[in-house]
């Protein structure tokens, strides 16, 4: 300033060379300013199968499924959603606990094209009502044991472990294009009525970018992701 009195001020950089290249190095600004393909959550979850299938994908209460496993068993329930009309611009309830079969129909529903729909079988009876009619699934899965919370409800229900779902293909299907809408959250909302959020595939893919801050990671090594419910 004292060297260029006429100079602007807002032409003057208050950071020295030195101080700059530490904002860059803390800001992780190289994979920040990197370009990225959007895709698709079951794009990179093929990629984990292709890499390792025989490593574990699920772990719960004692029991665990390979990534292989939750491919197969994933594709044979996807079939069966595509055949209730679930696909693009449509969405699948799920109402679940905490359990394997969740993954399982989670990774089904986002196969299938189609966004899932989180539902919480402790949710009261109206808060559930609401989310069905508003979302207007077209199909809901969920267990034996908590089908009983969608009595009287106009949608169809499948059971997870439905027989009829290993008679399916196990093959791959096609992926869905990474601004489909892979999940449906309903927030409180500000007036109190519930709001649903559209989150499309790359929402969620694009973390796996944001996690990059130099860790390599090794073969048995995965990244862990919570869904709803």
């Amino acid at each position: 300033m004292t060297a260029y009195p006429t100079r602007r001020l807002l032409s003057i950089d208050v950071l020295g060379e030195a101080e700059h290249a530490d904002l860059n190095e803390w800001g992780n600004r190289a994979v920040l300013g990197r370009s990225v393909v959007p895709v698709s959550i079951p794009v990179l979850f093929g990629e984990c199968v292709r890499r390792a299938p025989g490593a574990v994908a699920v772990r719960f209460e004692g029991r665990s499924m390979s990534y292989g496993e939750l491919d197969e068993v994933s594709n044979r329930l996807a079939r069966v959603l595509i055949g209730c009309g679930a696909g693009p611009g449509g969405c699948v309830g799920l109402l679940f606990t905490r359990s394997a079969e969740a993954i399982v129909a989670i990774v089904a529903v986002l196969k299938s094209g189609a966004a899932y729909l989180p539902i919480d079988p402790a949710h009261p009876r109206a808060r559930i009502e609401f989310m069905l009619a508003d979302a207007a699934p077209v199909v809901v899965v969920s267990t034996a044991g908590l089908r009983g919370r969608l009595d009287g409800c106009d949608v169809r229900v499948i059971d997870v472990a439905d027989p009829g779902v290993d008679g399916q293909p196990g093959t791959g299907l096609a992926a869905p294009a990474a601004d489909d809408v892979a999940h449906i959250i309903y927030t409180s909302g500000t007036t109190g009525v519930p709001k649903g959020v559209a989150v499309t595939h790359h929402n969620v893919t694009r973390l796996f970018d944001g996690l990059d801050v130099g860790l390599e990671l090794g073969p048995g090594q995965q990244h862990s992701f919570a869904y709803p419910p």
